[in-house]
């Protein structure tokens, strides 16, 4: 088997004594599109932090084309691009200002093709705090990719947003994976089994398990056969 690019190994987390998560290891060897499902509470965006070094793990590692992301952090965050949950906007900046600043902080050069790729070209001047939900996602997925990342990660990024721009970011899912690692989390069971090469289950911060997409798999009967959801009151 190829030498792993991406290597998480026995991470844990805890937090006020709480176990967000609970010796997650697995492996990437190549680029591909890799889904984290769960409950809520399950720890998905707990590990996509980590993965994206902007949390450390209380135990275990993570390295990633052979940086850690805790001793090579500097090293490792030039590979990495991530998108968070919640948009980053900066209210009295227009896109292209947001993003020609994002660049500056990277340290990298701002592409304007990455306007046409994320199709920000409708609002490449107005203000973010004007824009829809779905441009700020666009945005924000312009931001984690401004550095053209080997490893892009993204925490629910089709929350929120309408049928048309589910599709959209579908497509550009597919196409990031051709030559990188993509690892996103979401709810939507049918957009992780059509764009997914891997699904990882997770549920209380443990792997539960680790699935390779084949044509037949039933990803809906695998999830409800792992997963539970405890009722509150």
């Amino acid at each position: 088997m190829d030498k792993s690019l991406l290597t998480v190994q026995n991470v844990s987390f805890s937090l006020s004594h709480q176990v967000l998560l609970d010796a997650i290891s697995f492996a990437v060897h190549k680029a591909q599109a890799i889904t984290l499902l769960g409950p809520n509470g399950a720890g998905k965006s707990t590990l996509l932090k980590t993965i994206a070094a902007t949390l450390f793990p209380t135990q275990g590692c993570i390295e990633f084309m052979g940086k850690d992301s805790q001793s090579q952090r500097q090293s490792y965050l030039k590979l990495v691009g991530y998108m968070p949950e919640t948009p980053l906007v900066m209210p009295e900046l227009t896109v292209k200002e947001q993003l020609q600043l994002v660049a500056r902080l990277k340290n990298c050069v701002f592409q304007e093709e990455l306007i046409e790729q994320c199709q920000l070209g409708r609002v490449v001047n107005k203000r973010c705090n004007q824009l829809s939900l779905g441009y700020k996602q666009r945005l924000n997925l312009a931001g984690a990719l401004i550095n053209k990342p080997k490893l892009l990660i993204m925490d629910e990024p089709l929350n929120g947003l309408d049928p048309h721009l589910i599709i959209d970011f579908r497509r550009m899912i597919k196409e990031l994976k051709k030559d990188t690692i993509v690892i996103l989390s979401t709810h939507y069971l049918a957009e992780a089994q059509m764009v997914s090469d891997r699904v990882l289950i997770m549920q209380q911060g443990k792997l539960l398990d680790d699935v390779i997409m084949q044509v037949d798999t039933n990803l809906e009967e695998l999830y409800m056969r792992h997963t539970h959801v405890q009722e509150t009151v």
